[in-house]
Parts: C-alpha cells; structure tokens; sequence
C-alpha cells in the first residue's frame, strides 16, 4: 500500500518574514549609525591634526628665525603686527636675508611669512603685497591680550590659537631667543 505523501509547507510565514525585516531594518539603522559617527569623528581628527601640523609649522618657522637672527623689529599697525629679523643662512658661507612675519587680525586671523635679499626692507604689506607672501595658517587669534608677539630684547614671546571646527582650538606658546645676540642692523627694517 502506498501512502499518500502528506504536503508540507516549507519556508516562512507572513509573520516570520516581517520580524525578520525588522530586526534587519534595526541592525542596518545601528550599523549606518556607528558609521556616520565614525566618518565625523575621523573629519574632526583630520581637521584637528591638519591645524595642528600648520601651528607647529608656522612656529618651527618663527623659532628658527629668531634664534639666528643678528636684528629684530617689532612693528604694530592697530591690531596687526610685523615682526622682521635679519637672519642667517645655512650655507656653508654665511649669507644673510630678511625675514618676516605678519599677523593680520582681519576676518579669521592669518599669519603671513616672507623672505627677502639682505638689505631690503621689509614693511607692513598691503593686501596687494600679501599676495606674494606665504600664508602660514589661519584661524589665528592671540592666545592672550591682542598680541600674538611679544619682543623682550633678543627674545620674543609667541602665543597664538589656531581654530579648528568642531573641537577645543590648537594652542601654541612658547619663547624663543636670538643666539647671535641682537645688534640692531636695520638693513631688513
């Protein structure tokens, strides 16, 4: 005798299949989540490393200034300042040029770097000669007071913040000394 093969049904129900995309859904929204959070998270470190790598930069250029520097000056214009120094080379004869920094408080704040031939003299930029200049970063504001430089006879005091969207600004302060002694040459000022 044969038996009549009883149907079954395999698969999922209406139900099985509705829980089943909704735990999905859930599981997709929370990975999409973490996702989106990691992604800012890495633009805000990005950000962050890019402004602190311009604020080093800007201040291993004003340090290695000064401290070869045979002259300074220090010049306000309103809330701008300029600070020149006659620096040495680093050939094997020595060579002198003119080197200057500018921070212009202007809209987000700039600190601005040139450098010139011996001799020639070195003033507050016009913003048509600003063009010419190195912009070094932006974002700057003093760290304290309304200056970013401070002159003390061969020294000068740094201190500058460096904003950065989305997180505390990148601070950066320090002291640095002119090794040759300042002579007062006025030949870059």
């Amino acid at each position: 005798m044969i038996r009549p093969r009883l149907r079954r049904d395999d698969g999922f129900t209406l139900t099985e299949m509705i829980a089943a995309a909704a735990v999905f859904s859930l599981v997709s929204l929370a990975l999409g989540g973490v996702m989106i959070s990691v992604s800012n998270a890495q633009t805000q470190v990005t950000t962050a490393t890019s402004a602190a790598n311009m604020a080093q930069a800007t201040a291993d250029s004003i340090d290695s200034g000064i401290r070869n520097a045979a002259a300074l000056n220090l010049t306000a214009s309103g809330s701008d300042q300029l600070l020149v120094a006659k620096v040495a080379g680093a050939d094997a004869t020595l060579t002198w040029h003119c080197r200057a920094w500018y921070y212009s408080a202007a809209g987000a704040g700039k600190l601005w770097m040139t450098q010139t031939a011996d001799g020639t003299k070195i003033s507050v930029p016009s913003a048509a000669q600003l063009a010419t200049w190195t912009l070094l970063v932006d974002g700057v504001t003093p760290s304290s007071g309304s200056t970013v430089f401070t002159r003390s006879g061969s020294s000068v005091e740094v201190g500058f913040l460096v904003a950065v969207t989305g997180t505390s600004p990148v601070q950066m302060d320090f002291t640095t000394t002119s090794l040759l002694g300042v002579s007062e040459d006025a030949s870059c000022y």
